[in-house]
């Protein structure tokens, strides 16, 4: 019917309305041909697949080109009808006619889809207005906002856009699907009070922490509630789309940049191997037992002491994964109880060992002193005594940057770790390897797991120091740099991954508050100083340690100074059998890690005493409001 009218519509634009007599034989002759040429186009391209009501450019390409294709065709028929005079009848239509017919067909049917589209959304919209609408800023102009825009429209009752908010001054005043570009960023709240806004969607997802903390105070300062689209490093794996809006994480706020770890040389390590895992129950070793089990290992036993976290990964194993090629066990056990340990090794015969489990609270470990150097060093060294003696080849050990310069019996439990570790290696066949990383993000007893709590509870929130700073890593990133340590190298030697910028914890706070939609007014920061063990900062290498490249341009290898055989294996002898006091333990932590420096040793070293004057005298004004 299109075609037809088009057709018939084509005779009487030529001719002004007064189709010469002659041209009537010519059109009801040319009709049919005209016509089936046409239908058949417009089934090789597709005309007649698409939903009228979604409409769009590819709808528009594909009329384009099968009715310019009929056109040509039709045309070309024109040309040649001089050679085959018994066909010039069918074929003389005028090529005027022909062009003119060409641009109603294209006009009539991309109209008549545009107008159903156009009275599907106006009806979708009338529909959604009965309901109270949000009205929503979109933080960037790029092409992610401009994707989320477009995904709003076909959803109203995610909302109306009230405009676009971009820091690009070329962009400003423009229109992005006929909304307006407003800027700067920083202005939003004029933005927001001017549009009569309530919600921001923050869409850039390639955004750096640093630039994405300044937007979520801007926006905050602004009153609004916010959500994000993911970070670029979801979105190139494509586990989620542009539009999958979320709230801001933490984990958001300290972006990193993605660090690619090449997967197939730790593939090739443990498909068809036998694994051994510890503190398989804890956020690094339930991480480890998910990223293995990818790998296809033969058989995976899982070694946790804590009832309620052996249950928690094995309900998360069985979740999130199928390993219909790989043997799991699940084995209750401390580690410190070596007899079990060798029969448990003896049974599995693992290749490849990972020990993860450990204490790791810095202030219960200065309370508790011998429970950590019995847990963090003697088992750690007992363990890869039984792992030698069983012919195991490749051992990993989860170290700490708490190890560097440590303060703290924790840190320094695992430097002991190290060292007894090291020792071993260099008279072992056993291959060694150690591994540091900084703190993981949202762990089990770590500081941000502890503001949530405290943000639920209403405040305060507690922080040590206003200098305090730490390293953050994600837990898939430290478990990726483990499992790349197993690979590198040879034996003996420690790895450490480029842990990015550190943050200050007090920062750290206020984003938290700020993502919880509070203000400091709220929830207010309170200072209560520096717990025993605790530094203001971390570090990155000992005192008289050397640091070298490896093969990943992110992974370093440190060569850390080693005391002699003897003087190592004597101490762990008096370690093993000794019932500490806390300063005994101290005492003989210091007598085998000389760079070890107690935490009241530090803080005068590094806040001197007119710093920390200061610091008591703001402690002092805030603990009363805090009460």
């Amino acid at each position: 019917m299109v075609f037809a009218g088009c057709f018939a519509l084509a005779y009487v634009v030529r001719f002004d309305f007064s189709i010469p007599e002659e041209y009537f034989a010519i059109a009801r002759n040319g009709f049919v041909l005209v016509i089936s040429v046409q239908l058949i186009a417009g089934a090789l391209f597709g005309f007649y697949r698409g939903w009228w009501r979604y409409v769009g450019i590819s709808d528009v390409v594909r009329l384009v080109f099968g009715l310019t294709v009929a056109n040509g065709i039709l045309t070309g028929l024109w040309f040649l009808s001089e050679q085959f005079p018994e066909f010039t009848r069918f074929v003389r239509t005028p090529r005027g006619v022909l062009l003119i017919d060409w641009a109603l067909s294209l006009l009539t049917l991309f109209g008549a889809r545009l107008i159903i589209r156009i009275g599907r959304d106006k009806w979708r919209g009338g529909a959604a207005e009965a309901g109270a609408h949000k009205r929503v800023l979109i933080v960037g102009a790029g092409d992610a906002g401009e994707t989320l825009a477009r995904e709003i429209e076909h959803r109203p009752q995610l909302g109306k856009v009230v405009g676009f908010v971009d820091d690009q001054r070329a962009k400003w005043g423009v229109h992005i699907r006929g909304i307006s570009v407003h800027g700067p960023i920083s202005e939003i709240a004029s933005i927001a009070d001017a549009t009569n806004a309530d919600e921001a969607l923050i869409a850039m997802p390639s955004a750096s922490g640093k630039r994405l903390r300044e937007i979520v105070r801007y926006v905050s300062e602004a009153d609004l509630q916010f959500k994000m689209i993911p970070g670029i490093d979801h979105l190139v794996t494509g586990k989620v789309h542009v539009t999958q809006l979320r709230t801001v994480k933490v984990e958001d706020l300290l972006r990193r940049k993605q660090i690619e770890l090449p997967g197939d040389p730790v593939r090739a390590l443990f498909r068809g191997r036998r694994v051994l895992i510890t503190g398989a129950g804890g956020t690094i070793g339930s991480e480890l037992a998910n990223q293995i089990l990818q790998f296809e290992p033969s058989d995976l036993a899982l070694v946790e002491r804590s009832e309620f976290a052996l249950y928690e990964v094995r309900k998360r194993l069985s979740r999130e994964l199928v390993w219909p090629s790989t043997e799991v066990s699940f084995n209750l056990m401390d580690i410190r109880n070596v007899e079990e340990l060798d029969q448990l090794i003896a049974r599995v015969k693992p290749q490849i060992v990972l020990h993860a489990a450990a204490h790791k609270h810095v202030p219960l470990g200065e309370e508790n002193p011998r429970e950590y150097i019995l847990n963090n060093c003697i088992a750690t060294r007992a363990l890869a005594e039984i792992c030698t003696s069983h012919n195991v080849e490749r051992f990993v050990f989860i170290s700490t940057d708490k190890a560097i310069n440590p303060t703290s019996v924790m840190g320094a439990t695992k430097r002991a770790a190290e060292i007894a570790l090291l020792d071993l290696a260099a008279h072992s066949p056993l291959k060694m390897t150690i591994v540091r990383f900084g703190n993981v993000i949202g762990s089990s007893g770590s500081v941000i797991p502890l503001f949530m709590e405290q943000i639920a509870q209403g405040g305060p929130v507690t922080v040590t120091h206003p200098e305090v700073t730490r390293y953050f890593l994600r837990t898939s990133e430290a478990v990726s740099l483990v499992l790349q340590a197993a690979t590198l190298g040879s034996s003996g030697e420690i790895f450490m991954l480029d842990m990015g910028e550190p943050v200050k914890i007090v920062d750290l706070a206020r984003d938290l508050i700020r993502l919880s939609n509070q203000t400091e007014d709220e929830i207010p920061i309170i200072f209560t100083g520096l717990r025993p063990g605790e530094k203001l900062f971390e570090e990155i290498r000992l005192e008289g340690e050397s640091i070298h490249p490896t093969r990943h341009p992110h992974i370093v290898v440190t060569e850390a100074p080693q005391p002699q055989r003897q003087v190592v294996n004597a101490w762990l002898t008096r370690a093993a059998q000794l019932n500490f006091e806390r300063k005994q333990a101290i005492d003989a932590l210091s007598q085998l890690i000389a760079e070890y420096s107690p935490n009241d040793v530090v803080s005068r070293k590094h806040l001197g005493e007119t710093s920390r004057v200061a610091f008591n005298a703001r402690l002092a004004e805030q603990l009363p409001s805090a009460n």
